[in-house]
This record gives structure tokens, sequence and C-alpha cells, in this order.
């Protein structure tokens, strides 16, 4: 994609301030010598009260002249939550229950301020939906391999959630560029950043002293390492797809470091058929020659399913979900084609089209559209659906060859579709004379039966060229509605942003509001930002921008990390809206007065929202609330 020099850079420094400001809770903590010196003093009169005797060894070992201050700060924290617990005695860590999706970087030596010690690990999902909890363990001792089980959860009926809709994984705390977490900008340096969700915390090895990341390879040689965060001119390149560059299947044992808090992710999946109820289990954290700990789990599975999302401003609209660049490049006969695309369906992408490929390969074109049907995406629209050449001026042999093609995309979607409702890109962020001279190509992709796509500049687009495009992805940002309000008014497409910012960052909390419900409450239809790049796995491998990494492609499949679990929270988000904004029409559809007046409640509760500041985990829990209340009265039909 070219580039948008001016727009994008103002925008991304316009960004990098909005995400600096909203993520302030993941600035590094800064304790003041008085902090210090009381956390210091506090220490020994801690040291002999503390009963659990894992944690008063650990708290002795701790010096003021040999320890860090932050060191010293976590662990009287620390025992001051465990002085007020019923702690377990013979425990060999602690644990708090944290939000999944938060703007806190929870590296090793961060003191989880927002976190629930001794909590239960909770989540609350609908059917057909995916929903993160997460935990971190402050250990008080050394051990080199802990393993963490998750039992069977059981409802009160004796009904059992299903293991394999259960996922647990470590988060691996890694070096990115100096940008990670805050921007897509790239940046030469390197920092300790949390993102990637491994069942295996050593197929990447850090090295704290060289400041370096290490992908390990297993093969018919055995295992070996690759150094994958070297230096853009000395970096030689990596292949994540060769044959030993694999996740584990499951959470292996990790590793416990004493004072270091490590983060866990637990991922639930209620489908379609999942019964509703509270199931309750535990996670079982057992190591040698210690008692096994146990951490309570609840899944509350709501008694609905979470429908498609729609547009805030028409609940019968779709509201689209795409990625630039979201199609993998790679065989299609690759053990990680498939299982990329579902990971990309299971993260609520919704309309993704085959790369079509008419005039080199129809059967691979075809296989391509049986791939897409086995992920599950959405089959109306089609995204991505092909390409036509960019000529400017044009020829009359131009529009004949213009013509053609669209013919032949024409006839591919109705045979593979039974429609034609694909979107054909031609060009990318042109100028207002390139515009004005396409709008013979539009009609032609029009007459055809297809819909037009291209991405720029909104007012060079709608002022030239508005009634003839359909999907426009503008540059800007998801909050600025006043980009979207006249594409409403022609009502002819879908309209989403990028640039603002671009993918890259690795905070889940922004990414997740910056999908979700800020763009949606600005009345944006579509969501396309740019863009889903597949690696590479060294951050400092681009120029001017940082990778847009998601997800990180391996031999079979992806590894998710935060952002991407961010994202996909984002769009349930709007899929709890769209839930709510339909039970709140049929209240008012009703005619009762008491429902009437409920379902414009909740009209008014949506118009009195800002996208911008609300705490999306408060809204999410207030949202299934006011969606119960309105079944309950839309059941009782009072």
């Amino acid at each position: 994609m070219k580039i948008l020099q001016k727009a994008r850079i103002f925008g991304a420094a316009i960004g990098l301030v909005a995400v600096s400001i909203g993520s302030a809770q993941a600035q590094v903590e800064v304790l003041s010598p008085e902090q210090i010196a009381a956390y210091e003093q506090r220490l020994p009169e801690l040291s002999q009260s503390v009963m659990q005797a894992n944690f008063k060894s650990y708290l002795q070992s701790l010096q003021p002249n040999r320890s860090s201050s932050t060191e010293i700060a976590n662990a009287v924290r620390v025992g001051e939550d465990v002085s007020k617990s019923t702690f377990n005695a013979d425990a060999f860590f602690g644990y708090y229950t944290v939000p999944a999706m938060s703007p806190k970087m929870r590296l090793p030596d961060v003191y989880p301020s927002d976190g629930n010690f001794e909590g239960t690990v909770r989540v609350a999902l609908a059917q057909d939906q995916y929903q993160d909890a997460s935990f971190e363990v402050y250990p008080f001792k050394n051990i080199g391999k802990v393993n963490l089980k998750i039992s069977a959860l059981k409802n009160a009926d004796g009904s059992t959630f299903a293991p394999e809709n259960l996922d647990l994984k470590v988060v691996k705390v890694w070096y990115q560029n100096g940008n990670g977490w805050f921007s897509y900008f790239a940046d030469p340096g390197l920092k300790l950043v949390p993102e990637l969700l491994l069942h295996d915390e050593n197929l990447i090895r850090v090295d704290t002293q060289k400041k370096a990341n290490y992908a390990r390879i297993v093969d018919a040689k055995g295992s070996h390492e690759i150094w994958i965060s070297a230096p853009q001119k000395l970096n030689i390149g990596f292949d994540p797809y060769q044959t030993g560059f694999a996740d584990a299947k499951s959470l292996q044992p990790v590793k416990f470091d004493a004072g270091q808090f490590k983060q866990f992710v637990l991922t639930a999946h209620a489908t379609s058929d999942t019964r509703p109820g509270l199931y309750r289990g535990n996670i079982t954290v057992t190591a040698d020659g210690e008692k096994p700990v146990l951490i309570p789990v609840e899944i509350k599975v709501l008694s609905f399913q979470l429908p498609l999302p729609k547009t805030n401003y028409d609940i019968n609209k779709d509201f689209v979900v795409s990625l630039f660049s979201a199609w993998p490049t790679l065989d299609l006969d690759s053990k990680a084609f498939l299982p990329t695309l579902k990971n990309l369906r299971a993260h609520n992408i919704l309309e993704l089209g085959p790369r079509v490929m008419l005039d080199t390969s129809p059967a691979e074109a075809k296989e391509q559209v049986r791939l897409m049907k086995e992920a599950g995406f959405i089959s109306k629209p089609i995204f991505n659906g092909g390409s036509l050449p960019g000529w400017a001026p044009y020829s009359l042999d131009d529009l004949v060859t213009v013509n053609r093609l669209s013919k032949d995309y024409q006839k591919f979607f109705m045979k593979s579709f039974g429609h034609s409702d694909a979107f054909i890109n031609k060009g990318d962020e042109r100028g207002a004379d390139w515009m004005v001279s396409n709008r013979p190509y539009w009609r032609i992709i029009h007459q055809n039966g297809m819909k037009t796509y291209i991405a720029g500049k909104s007012d060079t687009y709608f002022n030239t060229s508005g009634f003839a495009l359909d999907g426009r992805p503008v540059a800007g940002f998801p909050e600025e509605s006043d980009k979207v309000k006249n594409w409403n008014e022609i009502d002819n497409g879908y309209t989403g942003f990028y640039a603002g910012q671009h993918n890259g960052s690795e905070n889940p909390a922004f990414v997740r509001r910056q999908h979700g419900l800020l763009g949606y409450l600005s009345n944006f239809d579509m969501v396309d930002n740019y863009q889903f790049a597949y690696g590479p796995w060294n951050d400092r491998a681009w120029d001017l921008y940082k990778p847009m990494v998601l997800a990180y492609p391996i031999s079979d499949g992806l590894v998710d990390t935060l952002q991407w679990d961010g994202f996909r929270a984002g769009i349930d988000d709007i899929r709890y809206a769209t839930k709510l904004r339909q039970l709140a029409n049929e209240a008012i559809a009703s005619g009762d007065l008491d429902r009437v007046e409920a379902g414009r409640k909740v009209r008014q509760w949506f118009a009195m929202m800002d996208g911008s500041s609300v705490d999306l985990n408060t809204v999410r829990l207030e949202m299934i609330e006011k969606i119960e209340n309105l079944m309950q009265m839309n059941k009782a039909g009072k």
C-alpha cells in the first residue's frame, strides 16, 4: 500500500498521544524516595510477622543493599495482601486474578494493582463466543518445572463444560522495539513487552543480558536456535513456516522465578450448543516437592446466543469485519493454511474472500473457495474478491479488458457462492484527478453486478466519486464520526477506518476499543484496518513502521497474542450491543408501556455513551444485565 505520508504521520502523532493518555497505567511505575524508604522499613517487620512459610523465607532473603527497590516494594505489597487473606499456608506462590484486556503492561516486576488476591478466575460469555480470563502468579521460590492443569468444570445439574473448549496459555514477555505497546512506528531500540500467548514458553527464549529473542527449531537435526531480534541491517530473515517451528497443543510445564510475576490467560469457548449455567472447577498447580495449589474457576454461560454484528445506526444493516492482507500468503497445501483461516474466523473475522486468480489458475481459485467455506467465513459479501488494472488515463482497449475481467469475476462468484456481492479493488490512495478519470471503471464493475473498493482520503473520495464507491476504508480514526456521516447519507456501502492507528500496538485494551465500540458508536459500519501482517517475528525488521502483527505464523497455523484477543473482544462488544438493540426494538414495538420505556432507556444509554472513555469491561457487564432484563420482560410479555 502506498503511503499517505502527511495524513498518516499527522494521524499517527495524534494517535500516539491518544494511546499514551488512554494507557497511563501502562507506564513504568516510578517510586519516590519516600515510598522506597517506607517499603524498606516495612520489610523486617513483615518478614517476622508473616506465617506463610515459603513466603517468609523469600522475604527474609531480601536485603535493601542487595535487592532492587521494586523487588522489595512488590514483596511488601504482596505481603500485605497475604496478611489480609486466609492464605494457603503451604502454597509456593500467591496469585491475583486480573482483567485479561488491560492497558497495564504486565511485566515480571509490575505489581498488579488492579488484581484480586486469591480471587476466582471468572468468565461470563454467551453461546457462540470466545472469552478470556487472566491471572498472575507470584512465586515464592525458584522452581524449574511447574504444571498447571484445568479440571473438568461442572454445572449444578452435572453438565460438563467441554474440556476441548478450554485453553490455558502463558503470556510470553519478550523484546519488541522501543515503541512497543504504544505505537506502530519503528524504533531501533528494544524493550520487554508482554505479548505472545503460548502453550510452550520455551518456543521463544529471551536473553535479558544480551537483549535478544531466539526461536527454537526442533527438526531431524535436533533442537537449535535462531536469533530473531537482530537490527534491520543484520536481519537475515526467518521462515516461521519451516518444519520444527511450532507451539505445543496444550500448556507445558513453566518456570517460576521467585518474586517475578507471570501471567496466564484462560480462553473459554461456548458453542451454540453449550448448555447455559454456572460451571465450577479448578486449575491445579503442582511441582515436585510442593503441595498442590488450587485456583478456583467459574464459567457462566449465558442463556442467549450472540448475533452477527449490525451497525449502530441501522439494526438491519450488517457490520462488516475484515482486515487488509488477511488472506494467507501460502501454498494451499501448506499445513498452516486451513488452521490459519480457522483462527481468523475464531477471532471474529467475518468477511474474507478468496484471492481469485482466474487468468492463471481457476482450479486454485476453486480450492480457495472450498477452504474459505470450511473455515466458516460469511459468504456475503465477499472481500478481497479480486482486483483490476489501475490505468489512468485509459484507452478503449483498457475498458474492454476491465469489462472482460469483471464478467469473469461475476461468473466465478455466481458459480461459487450463488451471488456476485463481491468487492473488486482498483487502485489505492489516489488523488482527485485519478478518481474522476476512473468513473467509467466503477460503472463497469457495477454494470456487472459487483461492488467497488478503494482505500484513501475520505474527502477526496467522497467529493469526486462518493456515489460510485461501495467499500472505502478511509484514512483516519474510529472516533472521527464526521468522516462517515456523509457516506451514510448516500447509503451505498460500507465505511471503515485505517491508519489511525495502523495495527502494531500490543496493547489489547487499545486494540479492543479501536476496533470495537469506538468506531461502532461513531457510526462506522466496517472494520478493515491496515493490516494483518504474517510476520516478521523480528520487531526491528521494518523501516518506517514496526511490523503490524496481530498474530504470528508458525509451521501449523498461528500463535495468538494479547492484541489479537483484544481485536476479538472488540467485535464481541459490537455483537453484544447488537443483541441489546434488537431486544430494545422488540420491547418498543410491543406497545406495552413498561417495555417501551425499558427499550427507550437502552437507546438513551447508548446515546449517552462515550466510546473513547467508557470502561469496556464494565459496559460489557452492563450490556449482559440489560439483555437479561429485556429477555425476561419480553418473555413475560410485560
